[in-house]
């Protein structure tokens, strides 16, 4: 008695042969396939669809690796243009203007604020002094950071870092500001574009920032 192929042998057999169907082209044309929209399909329906599924993902895929190049563009020049107005500043109203200016203008900012650690004192409208240890209270997460954090703030931090402003935020980029491992300050900059500050940008760009701020702000704050 011939013993009743299953499910695996055919399986096993068109594995071992891949040419089957070059040999048996009638076949594909009498196969059929469950279809979730369609009902039934022929094989030769299915790979037709399986194809175009794949070059619509293709496509997508493509779109989202060029938005994200166009968009790390985008912060590059943004923060290249930033740093150099810092560096040209040479008196420190001009610093802190060149600052709120870059946020401003190229980045679009409705809320920002720079915390600077040590001993309390109100620099400018945007730029306060405090301790470090008050400020971990609330913020101790983004201070130890090591890269910039882009996306959604907790509330929490966000109400501290932007104040009467927080409610405009709906994104936000919080860079530490370091020199080795001293901690010398927190710049938080606010978007009402819950996109604008993504958690899939690139974070090299704001980082050169950072970095900029660790050489170029401990001289222009007061004593």
């Amino acid at each position: 008695m011939t013993k009743a192929l299953s499910a695996a042998d055919v399986a096993a057999f068109l594995a071992e042969n891949p040419d089957f169907f070059s040999e048996h082209e009638d076949l594909l044309t009498r196969l059929t396939l469950p279809d979730s929209r369609k009902g039934t399909v022929s094989l030769v329906e299915k790979q037709i669809d399986v194809l175009r599924e794949r070059q619509r993902k293709s496509r997508q895929q493509l779109k989202s690796f060029v938005d994200a190049a166009e968009q790390n563009k985008d912060i590059f020049d943004k923060s290249s243009r930033l740093v150099l107005d810092l560096i040209a500043a040479n008196k420190s109203s001009a610093f802190f203007d060149a600052l709120e200016r870059g946020l401003k203008r190229d980045f679009k900012c409705k809320a920002y604020s720079l915390l600077v650690f040590g001993k309390p004192r109100q620099i400018n409208h945007f730029t306060s002094r405090i301790p470090a240890d008050s400020a971990r209270e609330y913020v101790g997460a983004l201070m130890k950071a090591r890269q910039p954090t882009l996306g959604v703030l907790r509330d929490s931090e966000q109400d501290f870092l932007f104040r009467h402003q927080s409610e405009k935020v709906k994104s936000a980029a919080v860079l530490a500001v370091r020199e080795r491992n001293k901690r010398i300050a927190l710049l938080a900059i606010g978007s009402e574009d819950p996109h604008y500050f993504s958690p899939n940008l690139d974070t090299l760009f704001m980082g050169f920032v950072a970095d900029a701020l660790a050489k170029l702000l401990p001289r222009h704050l007061p004593n």
